[in-house]
This record gives C-alpha cells, sequence and structure tokens, in this order.
C-alpha cells in the first residue's frame, strides 16, 4: 500500500511539472509573446501586413495627388516619341506592302505638316491609310517622299524625317540599300 502511495505520489508530481521540467511550464503562461512552437520571443517591433499594405495605399493615392499638381508633365515627350514610332511603323509597313505586293510604295513627308501620306505610284493592291496622323502639338520637320522599290529597298537612298513639338526632336532614318528604319 505505501509503494503504491509512493508512486501515485511520484506520477501526480510529473503531471503537474510537464513532461520538460517545472522551468518550461512557468515561463509559458508568464510570456505570452513567445512562439509556441519554438519558445522564441516574436518580434514585437516588426510591421503586419495589413499595416504595410495601408501604407502603400497611402502613399499612391498622395503621388496621384501630388503629381499632377507639381507640373511633371511628360505628355510633350510622350507625344513625340508616340509619333517617331507611329512613323518608323508607317515606314516598314510601306515597305513590306511593297515587297509582298511585288511594286513601289511611297511615303510622303510634307514639312511643318502633322500629317503625312501614302501616294499610289502605281495602282493600289492594298488598303493602305491615305493619310497618317501626329499627335496634337507634334509636327514634320522635313519634307521628303520615301520610295521602296519591290525587293524593299529605298530607291531615294538614305533618308531622315524629324518630328518635333514640346522641345523635344525626334529622327526617324531610313538605311541605303537595306532599307532598316531606326529612331534616333
Amino acid at each position: 500500500m505505501q509503494i503504491r502511495r509512493v508512486i501515485e505520489l511520484k506520477w501526480s508530481k510529473v503531471r503537474s511539472q510537464g513532461v520538460k521540467g517545472p522551468r518550461v511550464q512557468k515561463n509559458i503562461p508568464q510570456n505570452n509573446h513567445l512562439n509556441p512552437r519554438t519558445l522564441e520571443s516574436w518580434n514585437p517591433n516588426g510591421f503586419t501586413l495589413i499595416e504595410t499594405i495601408l501604407v502603400i495605399v497611402i502613399i499612391a493615392i498622395l503621388a496621384a495627388v501630388v503629381i499632377p499638381r507639381a507640373g511633371f508633365d511628360m505628355s510633350p515627350r510622350a507625344s513625340v516619341e508616340g509619333a517617331a514610332y507611329m512613323i518608323a511603323s508607317d515606314i516598314r509597313y510601306v515597305q513590306e506592302c511593297a515587297m509582298a505586293n511585288r511594286v513601289s510604295k511611297s511615303i510622303a513627308f510634307v514639312s511643318g505638316q502633322s500629317t503625312y501620306t501614302f501616294p499610289a505610284t502605281v495602282p493600289s493592291t492594298s488598303n493602305l491609310d491615305p493619310s497618317g496622323r501626329l499627335p496634337s502639338g507634334v509636327t514634320i520637320g522635313t519634307t521628303i517622299t520615301i520610295t521602296f522599290n519591290s525587293l524593299g529597298e529605298p530607291t531615294t537612298g538614305a533618308a531622315s524625317v524629324t518630328v518635333s513639338g514640346g522641345g523635344q526632336t525626334k529622327t526617324i532614318s531610313v538605311v541605303n540599300y537595306t532599307g532598316k528604319v531606326s529612331i534616333l
């Protein structure tokens, strides 16, 4: 009977202290900031995901309000670059149409204008746009007609077209013999 009593006392002591001993059991209730998996402390100085997202949203709203009022106007520069890419694309299109249809095709630019045309050198077999329009405030700086033969070679030799507006200028050049179009 006495042996049984001793075993029960020891067993109840083990259950109350836990498997790892009294030190760990004593610290857990007192330290609620501990990570229960590793018993290491949480970082109390960190930000939650919600706080971080809220800060980003506030910064985005402030930027959307402040940038237009601060006078950072990118539209003239973007308009000139867009016009240069549009003209380069149309020059390549005329060159491809000339090669595909095995006829000569042209594109004409007039200085001071904001439009350019695709004059028909041979009766047209494709539906080219009769004129190209540049964005407002952008004008052509050179008068030139670029003609491509059926092999895609420029018959006028090396050519360049300049567009300007808002203090910006871009030059579109066509290389002799190959007809490669590049923007400078």
